[in-house]
């Protein structure tokens, strides 16, 4: 279910960031991962927590931003800190903002499916690990898709 703002699709995302020994066990059980995430919104204090803290590396709050800031930058006029959000405007596009969490990357996207891309990119430009979640949707998927060898 799309939730409409001002005339604008908005998009609620989870994004973590997957330990590297466990990339290959997440891999095709993403729906799973998609479940508890559900579950982790719906109870506070749950066993969904110290599993996600098990699978997932802290998310270090002010490296990310820099790397989100700086690739955003030249595409988004207007870039500025609201409560606990670094949100992002862009007159076409639409609004993003951004809030990270210590196991978890908060992103709300009001608009186009282009602002969802754009931080994407981003973070796959950081890393290879990160896996989103939009819950509302039943949408999950690898930022920057794993490459497995078969042998």
């Amino acid at each position: 279910m799309l939730v409409m703002r001002g005339g604008r699709n908005m998009r609620t995302y989870s994004i973590f960031h997957i330990k590297k020994q466990y990339q290959s066990f997440v891999f095709g059980r993403e729906r799973m991962l998609l479940e508890m995430v559900s579950t982790k919104e719906q109870a506070l204090e749950s066993s969904a927590d110290k599993q996600l803290s098990y699978l997932c590396e802290p998310i270090e709050g002010r490296m990310v931003q820099g790397v989100i800031y700086e690739h955003l930058k030249k595409s988004f006029p207007t870039i500025q800190w609201v409560d606990d959000y670094l949100k992002f405007e862009h007159q076409l596009k639409g609004g993003l903002k951004i809030k990270v969490c210590n196991y978890h990357i908060e992103a709300i996207c009001e608009g186009s499916r282009m602002l969802d891309l754009d931080l994407f990119h981003s973070l796959s430009q950081m890393n290879d690990s990160f896996i989103a979640f939009n819950t509302e949707e039943s949408e999950c998927g690898w930022l920057k898709p794993i490459k497995h060898a078969s042998y």
